[in-house]
């Protein structure tokens, strides 16, 4: 496996991990941490759209507030139209990844990061929200569901039908 094909097989894992979080939240709702929940998941797919831009230069979703909520009900394809987005960047072998992008945070400062560290920041990035998520479940008497990489390796046939059927 070659590094283009590992990042996009962390964005699968980042993709079904998020999908295991929305249906343990649909399922439960209503519940006390549901809204924090929904917002973190949300927060998650904004970055993920925000670096995208960010990286193909277009400004569709570049002034995107990273806190913009979304209903639950449309968490999973926002998800997995965020995610098909990188892991179809990914996968172009055209797209240089050690190409530095330059860009402005949301404070105006000027940064450059190269492609694949934009790729490895929003995969830690989605994973340490949903450890926050998996805690506020816990707080509203929710068992969380399993998320750990090694945990998600061992569930290929999930994962492929996952991928596949969207």
């Amino acid at each position: 496996m070659d590094e283009r094909q590992k990042l996009q097989k962390l964005f699968v894992f980042d993709l079904w991990s998020t999908h295991k979080l929305v249906d343990v939240c649909r399922e439960q709702s209503p519940f006390e941490e549901e809204e924090a929940c929904v917002s973190l998941l949300s927060h998650v797919i904004n970055a993920q759209k925000i670096w995208f831009s960010r990286v193909v230069e277009i400004s569709a979703d570049r002034d995107l507030d990273i806190w913009t909520k979304y209903d639950s009900g449309e968490l999973k394809r926002k998800a997995k139209k965020a995610n098909q987005a990188w892991i179809d960047l990914i996968g172009d072998h055209e797209v240089d990844l050690d190409n530095l992008v330059k860009y402005k945070n949301s404070k105006g400062a000027e940064y450059y990061n190269s492609i694949w560290e934009i790729c490895n920041h929003l995969i830690i990035h989605g994973q340490h929200h949903r450890a926050q998520i998996a805690l506020f479940l816990k707080n509203s008497g929710i068992e969380p569901p399993l998320l750990d990489y090694a945990h998600y390796t061992r569930t290929d046939t999930i994962r492929q039908k996952m991928v596949q059927n969207g």
